[in-house]
This record gives C-alpha cells, structure tokens and sequence, in this order.
C-alpha cells in the first residue's frame, strides 16, 4: 500500500491516511516521506503499518547512531536531524493544545532546544535478562515481551554507561540470573543515577541477598558512592522498585550541585533526567512566578528542587508531595539550603491544596504532574479556589491540553513555553502561566 507521511503522531510515529480517511500509525516514517506500507493491525477507527520500502525520501531523515534504534522504540525521532525533531515537537505541542483547548498558537513560543544532542540522560532504569548465558540490560520492544539487549545507550551520559557495564560485569562474576516469575528470585531491574561523576545505583530484584563478596566488588567500581537494594516480587506494577529498600553500601544519598543548590536524592525520589535543561527549565519557571508572592504552594514537589529554586520569589513555600522519601529528602534540601520559610508535606495533592486554600491566600501555584496530568481532584481544587496564578510545568501535550481546557473556565492561558528535554524522542516539556480572570 502506497502512502504519503502527513503528520507525527504522539509516539513519534509518521501517520498517513487510507483512502476512507482512517489514520495509519507508521513507525519510522517522516513527515512528507512516501512510503509503501504493509498493514499489520486494523482496528475500527485507525490501523497500523509497517514500511517496507520508502519510495520518497525526506531531505530531513538522517542515519540513526544506534544501531538498534528502530527495534529498541526508546528514541523514535533519531531517524531525524535535530531542527525537524524540534519542529516536529513543536507541531506535536500545537497540535494537542489546539485539539483539547482552542489554545490561540500565537500563545506557544519557540522551543528551548537542548544543548547536547546526545549522552544527556542522568539516569537509567533497565530490565534484565538471560542472553546467552549472561545477564543483560535491555529494553523490552514496545506492546512485547521481546527484550533487546542494550551494549550501550547514546543517550546516557558516558559516566553512567560505563558503570552500567562494570556492574553488570561484576553480577555476572557472581553466577547472578534473571529475574524469574515463578521462583521470585534473581535480578529484575538495574537504576542508576549520576552527577559530576558520583553515582547512585540501586539493584531491584527478588528476595535475593547478595553476598558480601558481591557487594564489596561493586563499591570498588569508580565512582560508585551509594548502592541499595529493592525486593519486588509484584508481578504487575508501574513501580519499578519494590516495597523494601535495603542500604547496601557507600552513602545513603546522592548529594548534587544544582546552580548555587546542594541536593540530595534517595534512589526512589524524582529529579529531572537532563541536568542542564532542567536549569533552563527552573530559570522559565521562576521568570513566570514573578517576585510579587507571598505564598507559593507547590504540588507534586519531589525532593523540592523547584521550591527551593523559587526560595526568593516568595516569604513562604510550601511543597506538597506523596512520596516519603522524597519529602524527606526535600526538608533535609530545605535545611541544608538556609530555606527555614520554604517546607514540605507527606500529603495527596487535591487534598491538602484543598485545605490550605481555605486557610491562606495563595499568591502563585506551581504544578509538575506525572503523564497523566492533574485528576479531577485536583482540577476541581484549583476551580474552587482564589490561587492568583498558575505554572503549571508539563510533560504530556495531550494531558496538558485537556486540563487546559478545563481550567480556562476560570483561569487564562498567558504563554506557553516548551522545552526540549529529551532528544532523540517524541517527548517535550512545557512550561504554562496561568492567570486567575477577573
């Protein structure tokens, strides 16, 4: 079947149109591409094809740097230069935003783009596996069972591969096997986390304790400073660590120069992937909260590195978070920052936000929610309440375009500033300042 490629999809798929006018989801296509295209999946309202042949060729393709780039599904825009993955984004943003909210396009500015292209990525999270014999890292293909093994990830900052490498070395040394679901044992999952050549690694595996040998011969790799584990024998979960968390060796935390910050991260607890964008990132934040505040109420606060970023915007901020070990981090960040008027609670978002805004006058809301975006909750929350502005920090189109029209009740979209976070795929932060109408 011959087709034209009209636009990107949300995954970063090229999407053509049949002659009924059912859109066709086809991966590593570009737009403006004529491809022949082989349907593997029909549904009532869409299907999706496979390319066997480009017939027409985009001036913008280019030759991806990894060679499992179209089976991995991890970098989906690689097969672009790096102006049409930006292009490409922007559309996306435009797109979504349009669809959901009739948000004016003349409101989005130009995307922020990335400083490195490549070797951005502070931090890995990989299944493994038995591959010949050997434990492996990997990717499991998107919708399958099929596990890619991964050598090495143009996307990870080269610190953090290296460690990767050596200790997946060092288990293999010690006979360590693959998770297995029905014994509960071995390893499912190694994370990794690095800054300025520190780094933080936390094994996720079944009831398996690792030997004292083992242990010792992990922490003697360079630069590893803190390693733990994480029993997790749940079978299906959206959490990759497990319940149990068990400190094996070197410091407890991570502790990281963030521009004049000092943090410190607990395996479990959130911060972005790109260090560098996440400055450009915090510094469009703080431009939209403005100096006029004097309470700023963050939900979804993490280990609080925005709040504390915002720490002269206000006389008081208050960061709402629902992991423990984030919130605990946040204080301690707090603490060792000289913040005392910026705090952090263990609480449901809506919930709290709910009463702290029939207690105190709110002057600026900062939220950076999951994918799924603010639930209804929240939204009614903020409907309800007499919050003077919104930033609301995104990094789902779709879900940002849906919330924003549901809080253009009462609220007007001001600017919309993305952000080039992650290169190489489909994903783009936004950064919105709302404004309470009259």
């Amino acid at each position: 079947m011959k087709a034209e490629i009209i636009k990107t999809g949300i995954n970063g798929e090229g999407i053509a149109y049949s002659d009924d006018h059912t859109p066709i989801f086809v991966p590593q296509a570009l737009v403006g591409e004529v491809v022949d295209i082989e349907i593997v999946d029909k549904q009532k309202r869409y299907m999706h094809g496979k390319v066997k042949r480009i017939l027409k060729k985009s001036a913008k393709r280019v030759q991806p740097m990894c060679r499992i780039q179209a089976r991995c599904g991890g970098c989906p825009l690689m097969i672009a230069g790096y102006e049409a993955q930006l292009e490409a984004k922007q559309s996306l943003l435009r797109q979504s935003l349009i669809k959901y909210a009739q948000i004016n396009p003349k409101l989005i500015q130009p995307i922020i783009p990335s400083e490195n292209e490549f070797g951005y990525r502070n931090q890995c999270k990989l299944p493994c596996s038995m591959v010949d014999g050997r434990l492996t890292t990997g990717m499991y293909m998107a919708n399958s069972n099929y596990f890619e093994a991964v050598e090495h990830c143009v996307v990870h900052e080269q610190g953090l591969e290296r460690i990767r490498a050596e200790m997946v070395d060092v288990l293999n040394r010690f006979s360590l096997r693959a998770y297995d679901y029905h014994s509960k044992r071995g390893i499912r999952t190694i994370i990794i986390r690095g800054f300025d050549g520190e780094y933080q690694a936390c094994i996720v595996s079944g009831e398996d304790a690792l030997s004292e040998e083992c242990i010792v011969a992990l922490m003697n790799i360079k630069g590893l400073v803190s390693l733990w584990q994480s029993y997790h024998t749940v079978k299906k979960t959206a959490d990759m660590f497990g319940k149990k968390m068990i400190h094996l060796g070197g410091a407890k935390q991570l502790h990281i120069k963030f521009d004049d910050l000092s943090l410190r991260l607990s395996p479990r607890s959130f911060f972005q992937l790109n260090t560098q964008q996440a400055q450009r990132l915090y510094r469009t934040v703080a431009g939209m909260v403005g100096d006029d505040n004097g309470l700023i109420v963050e939900a979804y606060s993490g280990i609080g590195a925005i709040s504390l970023y915002l720490k002269d915007k206000a006389k008081e901020i208050i960061g709402i978070e629902e992991v423990k070990d984030a919130v605990v981090n946040a204080n301690e960040n707090a603490a060792a920052n000289g913040a005392g008027h910026v705090s952090f609670l263990c609480a449901d978002a809506a919930d709290k936000l709910t009463y702290l805004s029939k207690k105190r006058q709110i002057d600026t809301l900062v939220v950076d929610p999951p994918r799924s975006g603010l639930d209804d909750a929240m939204l009614y929350c903020i409907l309800k309440s007499k919050i003077k502005r919104i930033v609301y920090v995104s990094c789902n189109p779709a879900t940002l375009g849906k919330n924003l029209a549901v809080l253009r009740e009462r609220y007007e979209v001001k600017v919309i500033q993305p952000i080039d976070m992650f290169p190489q795929t489909q994903h783009v932060e936004s950064v919105v300042l709302l404004s309470k109408l009259k």
